[in-house]
């Protein structure tokens, strides 16, 4: 993946941890980077209905000393190029269609490595096979790569528990205790009933695995492995869907590390 990937993967992953406001500033430089190349604190601040100290603020919360700094990470990154997946749009034909969608799911993948820590998922693979149970937790657009990891996982050997209906996941992870681990599968990593059931998880003693796209989500700091794969893409549609393409990646992994920690054992 190349660095200006990187960068801006790493900014939007910052998101869901920002204020609002700050986010908005963040947004403007993800969507219109060349806007803000080209334009002084004002008139990013008149753009994202922000004050200027505001946006100054914003790129401080994104690690940066002020927006010259920001602006500065945003020249040396390849975020001004239209990226192929941008063209979706302006398709003339089921080949380019082909293409495009292949690239931006190929380069997600690719972002993945960035992300993940080799540490991380031998972690994650010997608290999964040390479990007695292990219940899958999401919701919505995450349920397809739940119920994938449920089954994969039952085929390596372990004791899965999975529900699609929200309240019946909470009452499993009531039942959990500490030689219970719960796997949680959420794109945003914002996901009310996910997040619920999560909280009930550890609150009966069980350890959490989460999938997830944003390393400052909730769900991240809150679980014991956090394991970050979001989709890279210049179509902001893409981007859940190429997340999802990486979270399956991603249990696949994990159902790797399973089979390498029992190689060792």
């Amino acid at each position: 993946m190349a660095d200006g990937d990187s960068f801006l993967l790493q900014l939007r992953s910052q998101l869901p941890g920002l204020k609002p406001a700050h986010q908005r500033v963040l947004e403007l430089c993800l969507e219109d980077p060349s806007f803000v190349l080209n334009a002084n604190a004002q008139q990013v601040a008149a753009r994202a209905d922000v004050s200027a100290a505001t946006v100054v603020r914003a790129s401080r919360a994104a690690g940066f000393t002020g927006l010259p700094h920001l602006r500065l990470a945003l020249a040396r990154s390849s975020a001004a190029d239209e990226q192929p997946e941008a063209q979706i749009s302006r398709a003339g034909s089921a080949q380019e269609v082909i293409d495009l969608i292949s690239a931006s799911h190929i380069r997600s993948l690719q972002a993945a490595r960035s992300t993940l820590e080799p540490a991380d998922i031998e972690r994650a693979g010997t608290l999964l096979t040390g479990a007695r149970r292990v219940l899958l937790a999401s919701s919505g657009t995450s349920l397809a790569v739940a119920a994938d990891a449920a089954f994969r996982l039952t085929l390596n050997g372990l004791t899965v528990q999975h529900s699609a209906d929200s309240y019946s996941a909470v009452l499993l992870a009531g039942q959990l205790d500490a030689e219970d681990a719960v796997l949680a599968v959420s794109h945003s990593g914002e996901t009310r009933q996910t997040l619920e059931t999560v909280q009930a998880a550890q609150g009966s003693g069980a350890q959490v695995i989460a999938i997830t796209s944003f390393g400052s989500s909730t769900l991240a700091k809150v679980a014991d492995v956090p394991l970050v794969a979001m989709g890279v893409s210049a179509a902001q549609h893409l981007v859940e869907s190429s997340s999802r393409i990486a979270h399956l990646a991603v249990v696949d992994m994990l159902c790797a590390a399973l089979t390498l920690d029992g190689d060792a054992q």
